[in-house]
C-alpha cells in the first residue's frame, strides 16, 4: 500500500505517516494461531451465552437484503434491526423475477459469506482492510436504518471499528478482526438453526425467508433451510481453516 509523502513503512508491514502516527494499517501481518483459536473462543462464548451475537448477525442479515435489492435495481425503503435479534428489510420492485429471489437470499447467507470473506483477507494479512470494509457497509446501512435500537447498535459498532483502526495498538486491530470474522462465521449456522425452530413452531407457516422463497419457486420451505444451513456450515469450516491455519 501507497502511504502519502514522508511517509515510511516498518519492518512489520505497518504503514505509518511522519510527523505522528495518522493510521497503522496491517496490510502484511497474520495473526499467531493461539490469537485465531483464542478469538474464536469467545466469538463462540457470545454467540452461545448473548444476544449481541444475534443482534450483529441481524444487522449484516438485513445489510445483505438491502445490498442485493440495490444490486438487482430494487428500492431500498427502510431496514430494521430488533433488540430481540429480528429484523426487516423493506423493498419495492417487480413481484416475482431474480431480484427479488435474490433479495430474499441474501439474508440468511450475508453473514456468513461476510464471515469466510473476511477470513480470506486476514489470512493474508489484510487486517485493516477488514476494518475499513465493515466501517463502510454500516454506513451504508446506517443510511437506509430507520428504528432507534437499529441506529445505535450501528453508530456504537462504527464506533468501534474508528477506535480500533485509528487509535488502538496493531495487536488490538488483529484480535478485533478476527473476532468479528469469528463471530459471522459462528452466528450463521446459529440464526439457521432459530429459523428451523421458527418453523418448527409455526408449522412451516413463519413467513420467514425460506417460506417466501417457497413461495417464488414452489420449492418447499425446508429445502431453504437446509440449504441455509450447509452454506453457513460450510463457510464456518473454510472460515475456520483459513483463520486457524493462516
Amino acid at each position: 500500500m501507497t502511504v502519502s509523502d514522508g511517509g515510511r513503512r516498518t519492518a512489520d508491514g505497518v504503514a505509518r505517516v511522519s510527523g505522528g502516527t495518522y493510521a497503522a494499517v496491517l496490510t502484511t501481518t497474520t495473526a499467531p494461531r493461539s490469537v485465531a483459536v483464542v478469538t474464536g473462543l469467545l466469538a463462540l462464548l457470545v454467540v452461545l451465552a448473548s444476544k449481541w451475537g444475534e443482534r450483529l448477525d441481524a444487522a449484516v442479515h438485513e445489510g445483505g437484503h438491502a445490498l442485493a435489492a440495490y444490486l438487482t435495481g430494487r428500492q431500498v425503503l427502510a431496514v430494521w434491526v430488533e433488540s430481540n435479534g429480528g429484523g426487516a428489510t423493506a423493498t419495492r420492485g417487480r413481484s416475482r423475477g431474480a431480484g427479488l429471489f435474490l433479495t430474499v437470499a441474501a439474508g440468511y447467507t450475508g453473514p456468513p459469506l461476510v464471515g469466510v470473506c473476511s477470513a480470506k483477507l486476514l489470512s493474508t494479512g489484510r487486517v485493516t482492510a477488514v476494518l475499513i470494509l465493515a466501517a463502510f457497509g454500516l454506513v451504508a446501512l446506517l443510511l437506509v436504518t430507520v428504528n432507534r435500537f437499529g441506529q445505535v447498535l450501528l453508530i456504537g459498532m462504527l464506533a468501534s471499528l474508528i477506535v480500533a483502526g485509528r487509535y488502538s495498538p496493531d495487536w488490538a486491530q488483529l484480535w478485533y478482526a478476527h473476532f468479528l470474522a469469528w463471530l459471522m462465521l459462528l452466528s450463521g449456522p446459529q440464526s439457521v438453526l432459530i429459523l428451523h425452530r421458527v418453523r418448527r413452531g409455526s408449522g412451516g407457516g413463519s413467513g420467514s425467508d425460506a417460506d417466501l422463497l417457497a413461495l417464488l419457486t414452489r420449492i418447499p420451505g425446508v429445502f431453504w433451510v437446509l440449504a441455509f444451513a450447509a452454506f453457513s456450515l460450510w463457510c464456518a469450516l473454510r472460515g475456520a481453516t483459513l483463520l486457524v491455519h493462516a
